[in-house]
């Protein structure tokens, strides 16, 4: 029976009020959590009790609560957080156990951020993790972890969610769903997956309920995107600029003397009258001419086209950039309940977002909603489900904002005119399209629903051994639908089209493990044994119809209408299984060593390889309690060193690679009379390799984990190396033999780096705090071996010297170095006026690229492509601080790439049709303006441009107001939080010019539109 209750206040060393904390009984699942000014109350049986109080960053105490009833405790700052509990695969451990390299966030401190995905909580904040930019209204973007260690397999990290592999997309999760966030980065600590692990993992906890009474808590995001960063296409006036360049730039010199100022607007003429300046280009020359003919003359010598024309002279310009980006609102909205008793453990949440992207018609809408799920069923039984359940729509049809950069600015935007021929081609020229013109014939449908859920079991038996058992399903369903009209003048041959898709992917895994932890004295043992079985079917079934009769109205609603039917189906199925075993040791808590081996097996590999072994041995040595170190114990506070060792596997390949496969089509045969017969024939697509194996890395790491000055700093240092060998790649053959490659595992791959993370203390005072963290890393990779043919190696008189391994040509891989390092002709700038001569032997004339011609041979080959720079940053950083003022909480978050170049072929301005086009306002060579670093409009480019995309971003901003909870008692609210929040606010790049240095789609095409975000959010709980 309750009979009393105890209260207090928890405060950090600096006196300031700690929110959150969680308060419990020891021994029990009774507690609760201090409100926003670090009070808390709990009712508590008659006596003999102990408080523990725990929150993140700070180290867990415990208090005999005796007869007191207030009880105020200061927690002291852990900036470690040894006592942390981190996800490790299949099991859990305190950080301070760790032997393995494993980066941690912590969801909770970037909810102000609002971050739409996993991604944005997990973009620079993890020391190794590298997470490209996410631009469109779903805010998906690519995971790395440490750098691609393959050539050609996959190369994204496994994703675990509540201790299982999770089969789903990661936009399907909610992000204020998600606890934490562990990435386990070298092979000692991912060696545990095995076969799936070679390219890290990350590992997701989803939130679970808290001691206390349930609580109900919403977190609303409201707010805007617009367009940043994105290059300007040309105004009227510069187009017409652009246009008198192209054509002076493509007459002779005679030319302009025979007609001089022919491009020159009429009423700007200062060598030669106007009428006399009209009659160049007519038959039967005129006496008078008025001012409309000679402007419209003019435009037509700069090649516009009719609509252009018209609308010049009325003045109409159209800013087709302004047409096809937007801001876009985006809206994100989740509602949870959650409790956690003696008994029951439950998370319930639903998330709704609509999202408007930065382009007229991208939008991203998702429907999401988690239930975790834990019952006590006696002392020894613990039943739980784990289960997400998504519905996204991906059909929106967006417009093709390219267009707004090849549209003339006096094209005609007639889009719903029935009556304007005008309406598809803006200018007349089969070239521009409005961006909007094939969208209004489509209709379309794409949705997605998955289901990821997790069952399981747990029984304590005796002896400290625990055996738990998972079964966790995953379904996928796609309906996929796609109309495009007869209407359209250009479709209107096929009398329609449709398309109607089904797909279905059911997974599923079995896992069963067997743990057992026990202490003897000084010794500790934890082992966990793993048996697991898996299974993988895709189903998809596509219907298409065209030439419909009598009408196409009812697209795929009724594909039965249309006159040229096509069914097709695929089914997939793969298989793969498991055993683990891994052993956790340590010596009065000082000395630790992990070991673990793994043996797996997938259904993709060889017949005569389909299994592999994997093993992983990790020790570390927690220095700073050694007597040895006593003299640094006034600045050392914690000191572990760790050394791994570990092979890891990598299966991310086609299920069929190693398998040859049938095919049949359609094949023309003549006959001695020459006549065409069409057959169909059945006929092998693939070759088999039944010796195809598993591509593994064996990698070593070496890291320091510390904590100096009190608790003031902290952070890890760790050094890896990392050799995959047995790379899956395409094989090239001979096509005498009459396939082109097949799918084989040769070469090798080293891969290795350095990543620093710091954290800082740096003020705590009572109402004012400020916190900072930063990241370093780079990494680099080398080809050791390829595929084992040798070349000769000849000296300058063609005598042979020895041998070495041929490296790959087509493919752009070399023995000794990175395969992103650039192998291409050297620009040295661009032919100038007086270099005729020097430039005709390559087919250049002045205002064209110049490359060195390396052996001045006068041909430009592959002896004249020279090593230069990368394509990948050469280091990355993060800084983000934070700050605190009473109620007031503040933080940026700053991030570099830097050293990493990539082509900027635009710069030869002859991306575009010239005479029909219009481009991004960027300089142009003319001899009147000899740069070296743009050519001529129409320039001849025979090589790539390569210029460097090193940026800074200040990718967010967020200010945020906690309501004082004095205030909010009336209303029987715990806690509320008013925040606001700028995303990707500036980019600052010294020598990328052309849109966001970051945006990697095309980057001759400025990449994706960079949106920049502007948010306001409401948090409270109940």
């Amino acid at each position: 029976m309750l009979q009393r209750t105890v209260s207090g206040t928890v405060t950090g060393g600096s006196g300031f009020p700690l929110a959150g904390v969680t308060v419990i009984i020891k021994g029990s699942g009774t507690g609760t959590q201090t409100d926003s000014e670090g009070r808390y109350s709990l009712a508590l049986p008659a006596d003999g009790l102990i408080l523990v109080f725990s929150s993140t960053g700070y180290s867990t105490q415990e208090v005999q609560v005796g007869q007191r009833a207030v009880i105020d405790v200061v927690l002291n700052a852990d900036i470690q957080d040894l006592d942390e509990v981190v996800v490790i695969g299949y099991g859990t451990a305190k950080r301070k156990d760790l032997t393995g390299a494993i980066s941690s966030v912590q969801a909770e401190k970037l909810e102000t951020q609002a971050p739409r995905s996993v991604q944005d909580l997990l973009r620079a904040n993890a020391a190794g993790m590298i997470i490209g930019q996410g631009n469109t209204a779903k805010g998906d973007a690519s995971l790395l972890i440490r750098g691609k260690g393959t050539l050609k397999a996959g190369s994204s990290p496994l994703h675990v969610v509540d201790g299982v592999i999770f089969d789903g997309a990661l936009s399907d999760l909610n992000p204020n769903d998600i606890q934490s966030i562990d990435i386990l980065k070298d092979a000692s600590a991912s060696a545990v997956y095995g076969a799936k692990a070679a390219n890290g993992v990350v590992l997701i906890t989803t939130k679970k309920g808290q001691v206390g009474k349930p609580r109900i808590s919403f977190n609303g995001n409201i707010g805007f995107v617009e367009n940043a960063n994105m290059p300007r296409v040309m105004t009227g006036e510069e187009f017409l600029a652009y246009r008198y360049d192209y054509e002076m730039g493509r007459r002779t010199d005679e030319y302009h003397q025979e007609y001089p100022e022919m491009f020159v607007d009429p009423r700007k003429l200062s060598q030669v009258d106007q009428l006399t300046w009209y009659n160049y280009d007519q038959n039967d020359p005129v006496s008078s001419v008025t001012e409309e003919q000679l402007v419209r003359s003019w435009l037509s010598r700069l090649e516009l086209k009719t609509p252009e024309i018209d609308n010049y002279m009325i003045n109409r310009i159209t800013n087709w950039q302004d047409l096809v980006f937007q801001q876009g609102i985006q809206q994100d909205y989740s509602v949870s309940i959650s409790n956690k008793t003696d008994n029951v453990n439950y998370y319930w949440s639903l998330n709704h977002v609509d999202r408007e992207g930065i382009i007229v018609g991208n939008r991203f809408k998702n429907l999401r909603s988690r239930l975790n799920l834990e019952s006590t069923v006696t002392s020894f039984l613990r039943v739980g489900a784990n289960a997400n359940f998504a519905t996204r729509n991906e059909g929106f049809l967006q417009a093709n904002w390219g267009q707004s950069a090849v549209i003339s600015p006096y094209g005609s935007n007639n889009i719903g005119d029935p009556e304007s021929p005008y309406q598809r081609f803006p200018t007349g020229d089969v070239t521009p399209q409005n961006p909007f013109f094939d969208n209004l014939y489509r209709d379309r449908v794409d949705r997605y629903n998955t289901l990821n859920a997790s069952l399981y079991g747990v029984i304590s038996l005796p002896f400290g051994v625990e055996f738990q058992t998972n079964f966790t399903p995953s379904y996928v369903w796609r309906e996929y639908y796609n109309h495009e009209s007869s209407q359209n003048p250009e479709w209107a041959n096929r009398g329609g089209s449709s398309e109607r898709t089904f797909q279905k992917t059911y997974n599923w895994q079995i896992d069963n493990v067997l743990r057992w932890n026990k202490r003897f004295d000084a010794h500790n043992f934890e082992v966990t044994l793993l048996q697991n079985a898996e299974k993988g079917q895709y189903w998809s079934t596509k219907a298409t119809a065209s030439n419909y009769s009598p009408s196409d109205i009812l697209g795929w609603h009724r594909l039965q209408a249309g006159a040229v039917p096509l069914n097709e189906s695929n089914d997939t199925y793969r298989t793969g299984d498991a055993l683990m075993a891994r052993l956790f040791y340590s010596l009065h808590d000082r000395y630790m060593l992990t070991a673990s081996v793994r043996r797996d097996g997938y259904s993709a590999f060889g017949a005569q390889n389909p299994r592999a072994t994997f093993s992983a041995l990790a020790f570390a040595w927690d220095l700073s309690d050694e007597k040895f170190m006593e003299s640094a114990s006034s600045w050392l506070d914690y000191g572990k060193l760790r050394l791994s060792w570990g092979r890891n596997g990598n299966r991310d390949i086609g299920q069929y690679e190693a398998l040859s496969d049938m095919t049949s089509g359609l094949h023309p045969y003549i006959d001695q009379n020459g006549n065409i017969y069409l057959y169909s024939q059945l006929y092998v697509n693939r070759m088999a390799n039944l010796g195809l194996r598993w591509e593994n890395k064996s990698s070593y790491n070496v890291g320091f984990d510390f904590s100096l000055f009190n608790n003031k700093i902290g952070g890890a240092l760790d050094f890896y190396t990392s050799t995959t060998m047995d790379l899956l790649v395409d094989r090239a053959l001979p096509e005498i033999i009459g396939f082109n490659s097949v799918a084989a595992n040769l070469g090798e791959l080293e891969n290795k780096g350095f990543e620093v993370a710091l954290n800082s203390r740096i003020i705590e005072r009572e109402k004012f705090n400020w916190n900072a963290s930063a990241i370093f890393m780079l990494n680099r990779r080398e080809i050791k071996h390829l595929y084992g043919d040798m070349v000769d190696i000849l000296d300058d008189n063609g005598n042979v010297i020895g041998q070495r391994e041929a490296d790959d040509i087509k493919n752009r891989w070399f023995i000794g170095q990175d395969p992103d390092r650039i192998w291409h002709y050297e620009r040295i700038g661009v032919w100038q006026v007086g270099e005729e001569a020097e430039a005709e032997p390559y087919g250049l004339q002045p205002g064209d690229f110049k490359y060195k011609d390396q052996n001045e041979d006068g041909v430009m080959t592959d002896e004249d492509r020279v090593f230069q720079q990368w394509t990948t940053p050469r280091f990355r950083w993060s800084l983000r601080n934070d700050f605190r003022y009473g109620n007031f909480d503040f933080s940026f978050f700053i991030y570099s790439n830097w050293g990493h170049y990539d082509t900027y072929n635009r710069a030869a301005n002859n991306a575009n049709f010239a005479d029909r086009a219009t481009d991004y306002a960027q300089p142009r060579w003319t001899p009147d303006n000899p740069i070296n670093d743009y050519g001529r409009i129409g320039s001849k480019n025979i090589g790539s441009n390569y210029v460097s995309r090193s940026f800074i971003r200040l990718d967010n901003v967020s200010l945020s107001y906690t309501v004082p909870n004095t205030f909010l008692q009336r209303f029987n609210i715990q806690n509320l939080r008013i925040s606001a929040t700028v995303r990707n606010v500036a980019v600052w790049a010294p020598d990328w010019t052309f849109g966001d240095p970051e945006s990697y789609d095309n980057a001759d095409l400025g990449g994706m539109p960079t949106p920049r975000t502007y948010n306001m959010s409401v948090n409270f709980s109940l």
